[in-house]
């Protein structure tokens, strides 16, 4: 039986926050981060991570949108709006990351964990820090194929979508990564992007398929639960929430800016800017 990362472990706690910049280096830090993780477990993997992330104002852009015929189209409008365009290592579609959306990556090393293992385990996670999510407030995971970044663990409550995940790998190092609709305006942020894909493919044909945004299919937990949560209670949480896993909590002392592999992963998303 493989063991879950989320239970009876030693998690290393890092927590990046990126304030609006002329600088675009900013921006990549959090992607450049978890990629450096993922090499050092590698050689350490007993190890395990939790990384949150926050950014302020910044549409995160799958290698797949970039593929879009009028890009430079779509990216102008989000600049128009404020938004910063970024794009990540992963795969995966546009999502919003702003004040209110909370990003967590975890970490770690598992030899022969499955696709769905991994996933599950991030539901797990979240499903234990809201035990208010019950019976007809109970978390579902299935793709609402109408969100922004749809997938097969998309997280929803009553039908509406808060939560996407999604994972990245690196021989047996494991990054699973899930944004969280906590509080502000989930509406404006689907429009946002559905307005940067009908600007970017203009109705045309294309190879790839993007989704067809209703931005009422989205909604953030404080709507959802009824209850008025902030970032940082979120976070507070899932510490509580790994805690009670029977977990050890640490801050990291490894200063990863320093490694090889973060400054390589810094030269590659400087190299896809938009």
């Amino acid at each position: 039986m493989i063991q879950t990362p989320i239970t009876n472990q030693k998690v290393q706690l890092l927590e990046t926050i990126v304030s609006s910049s002329e600088q675009m280096q900013d921006y990549f830090v959090p992607f450049a981060l978890d990629e450096s993780i993922l090499h050092h477990l590698v050689q350490f993997p007993s190890e395990t991570f939790l990384h949150f992330w926050e950014m302020e104002d910044t549409v995160i852009l799958g290698m797949t949108d970039t593929k879009t015929p009028y890009l430079e189209e779509g990216v102008a409008l989000l600049k128009q709006r404020n938004y910063t365009p970024v794009v990540r290592h992963a795969g995966g579609l546009a999502v919003v990351s702003n004040s209110g959306v909370l990003n967590i990556s975890l970490l770690f090393s598992r030899q022969n964990a499955t696709i769905a293992q991994v996933y599950e385990w991030m539901q797990e996670l979240i499903t234990r820090a809201f035990p208010e999510a019950i019976e007809e407030k109970e978390i579902q995971a299935f793709e609402v194929s109408d969100s922004y970044c749809p997938g097969d663990y998309d997280l929803s409550i009553q039908g509406k979508k808060f939560a996407g995940i999604a994972q990245r790998r690196f021989k047996n190092s494991i990054c699973v990564s899930i944004y969280l609709s906590i509080n502000g305006n989930q509406k404006e942020r689907g429009n946002l992007i559905h307005d940067f894909y009908k600007e970017s493919i203009k109705g045309e044909k294309t190879r790839w398929h993007y989704p067809t945004i209703n931005a009422d299919s989205m909604a953030n937990l404080s709507q959802l639960l009824d209850l008025t949560l902030t970032v940082q209670e979120v976070k507070e949480r899932i510490l509580t929430a790994l805690f009670d896993g029977q977990c050890e909590l640490l801050e990291s002392e490894i200063n990863f800016a320093t490694e090889a592999s973060y400054q390589k992963a810094m030269d590659r998303l400087n190299l896809r800017k938009v």
